[in-house]
């Protein structure tokens, strides 16, 4: 028989393991360690819907201090004072000086040829002349007419004596009984009429003196409206010639040289170059905010000048109302006619008020949504956000000083109450 190997083998018995006291400590607190962080990771990721790389957000801090709401725009360099000339008449237009020529005030710029009014004015002139011919004729009638009354009524005084005369010897003579009483009627009756004629001869003198300053007021009258005419009419000519309003710089031909220009028309423009204003263009939605007198600040490259609004159009075009700045300091020799600048209007100061740097969250969230960052967890919180500046966004409800928020667009967070950013 074939023996087996039973006897051959040798049973060992295992010998029990021993652990040290340290060794069961540091499992035990690697043990613990895992079991938190894996039920904090559990409850942070069971409480949050959606996961967002937080490399794609934008974050920023609440902090306190002080709000400028203030409103960016752009803008140009224009002359606070740049006239446009226009044509008093129709005719042919003849410049004397060229764009950009510096002029001073009083300078001949350019002549406007009109054969019309030339020919309009020689006629009332000539009008005028021959009412002053017909007014002197007049004149001198009327002195004739009234020297003839004049010499009427000495002829009626003379007569009015010696009727006079007539009488006193008559009356003598019929005392003494010389005369006859017939005698005597007929020297009164002439006395009464030599005085009724030396009466009336009077009241035609004073009729033709009346007559004569009658005549010499409507002459004058006439006279005077005809001079108004002509005057008139050398005025129109003389502003035929173009003169420059204000010392500084021809600007630009509004037509070409020796076009037919009518009454009315555009011609030139002159520029003082002694101040420049800046002209906005602002939406038309903050003209509600906007008042005469807020404080400007201009940028032109590196250079900064400080202004305040002067004027603010009434009307709107393309949905932008025009606004004029005056400068506070005005270096002419660095600024330049339609030089492009960017303007910032300060509407408003406030200090020690909760703010944040302004994002793209405020138009997602429409002002009333933000999304507050605690370890890596963004929590949706009702919020209530005030005025807006170029930098900050006022915030009114809804946040403490300290609190981190998501300030980037706030579409991905698909309006979920919790977000995980990894």
């Amino acid at each position: 028989m074939i023996q087996g190997t039973q006897n051959q083998d040798i049973q060992l018995q295992p010998k029990a393991r021993r652990f040290s006291k340290g060794n069961l400590l540091a499992l035990g607190f690697t043990f613990a360690v895992s079991a938190i962080s894996y039920g904090l990771w559990s409850a942070s990721s069971a409480q949050a819907s959606l996961v967002i790389p937080k490399n794609q957000v934008q974050l920023a801090t609440v902090e306190r201090g002080s709000f400028t709401r203030d409103l960016s725009v752009q803008g140009r360099i224009v002359a606070a004072n740049a006239p446009t000339l226009i044509s008093q008449e129709a005719g042919q237009i003849q410049y004397l000086k060229q764009p950009g020529e510096a002029v001073t005030l009083g300078d001949l710029l350019a002549v406007v040829s009109s054969p019309q009014l030339e020919n309009e004015l020689k006629q009332q002139q000539a009008t005028l002349a021959s009412m002053e011919s017909d007014f002197e004729r007049a004149t001198l009638l009327a002195r004739e007419l009234q020297l003839d009354m004049e010499q009427i009524q000495n002829t009626a005084q003379v007569n009015l004596l010696a009727a006079q005369r007539e009488l006193a010897r008559a009356e003598q003579s019929i005392k003494v009984g010389v005369i006859r009483q017939l005698d005597y009627d007929v020297a009164k009756d002439k006395l009464v009429q030599a005085e009724l004629e030396f009466d009336h001869a009077k009241r035609k003198v004073s009729l033709a003196s009346d007559k004569l300053q009658f005549e010499k007021k409507s002459g004058a009258a006439a006279l005077q409206r005809q001079t108004l005419v002509v005057a008139e009419l050398e005025r129109k000519q003389a502003a035929l010639h173009i003169t420059a309003p204000v010392t500084g710089q021809v600007g630009n031909w509004l037509v070409e040289q020796h076009a037919h220009v009518l009454a009315g028309a555009p011609l030139i423009t002159v520029i003082d170059l002694s101040q420049y204003e800046a002209e906005l263009a602002i939406q038309e939605s903050y003209i509600r905010d906007l008042a005469v007198g807020m404080p400007v600040e201009v940028n032109l490259g590196n250079q900064q000048l400080k202004g305040q609004l002067s004027h603010i159009s009434p009307e709107v075009k393309d949905n932008l109302v025009t606004a004029r700045v005056r400068f506070s300091q005005n270096d002419s020799t660095s600024l330049r006619q339609n030089q492009r600048l960017s303007a910032r209007v300060i509407i408003e100061q406030k200090d020690n008020v909760l703010r944040i740097r302004r994002g793209d969250f405020v138009a997602s969230g429409a002002s009333r949504i933000a999304y507050q960052v605690n370890q890596d967890l963004a929590v949706k919180t009702p919020v209530v956000l005030g005025a807006s500046s170029v930098q900050y966004v006022e915030i009114l409800q809804g946040a403490k000083e300290g609190d981190q928020w998501v300030i980037s667009n706030l579409d991905e967070f698909k309006q979920q109450d919790r977000v995980q950013l990894n």
